[in-house]
């Protein structure tokens, strides 16, 4: 029994669960530094181990940072080309969830053109104006509503 216990404990302290929020909070400052970007990065890929689409999609956005951040051309194209992948099966596996949606935007306006992904701009900030309001988490809809105040992509659309 002792060492089922022991296993129960060792088990819970060392498996840390990841919390959205502190995604949402490192993401809104992970393209300040590079520091800021590989934090970003190990905690998204840390949250990997929780269950749902969203923590993809974050971890899709890291990849990202980690292209732009990154000085060799090959490692730029490879993470930039996994972070489309990992978003856009993201968005496959939860196509109304309106924060992926904002991921995606937010990625994808501000890919150089050159880099071929931009496609679904419009579409994302128009299923965001429609459905910001049917958000019931306070907390998501003051998140997604400051992202949308801060975005170029909204201000150019008025």
């Amino acid at each position: 029994m002792k060492i089922i216990s022991a296993l129960f404990l060792f088990f819970f302290m060392t498996t840390d669960v990841i919390r959205i929020e502190d995604i949402r909070d490192s993401y809104k400052t992970c393209t300040v530094s590079k520091e800021k970007a590989d934090q970003f990065y190990e905690l998204t890929e840390k949250a990997l181990q929780n269950d749902g689409a969203i923590y993809q999609g974050y971890h899709g956005a890291a990849l990202a940072l980690k292209a732009s951040f990154s000085w060799n051309p090959f490692n730029k194209l490879s993470y930039f080309n996994k972070s489309k992948k990992v978003i856009d099966k993201s968005i496959e596996l939860e196509p109304d969830n309106i924060e992926l949606r904002m991921i995606r935007l937010s990625i994808q306006s501000n890919a150089p053109k050159l880099a071929g992904y931009y496609k679904n701009i419009e579409e994302d900030r128009d299923f965001m104006l429609a459905n910001i309001d049917k958000v019931n988490n306070e907390g998501l809809k003051a998140y997604l509503k400051g992202f949308i105040e801060h975005s170029d992509v909204f201000s150019n659309s008025n």
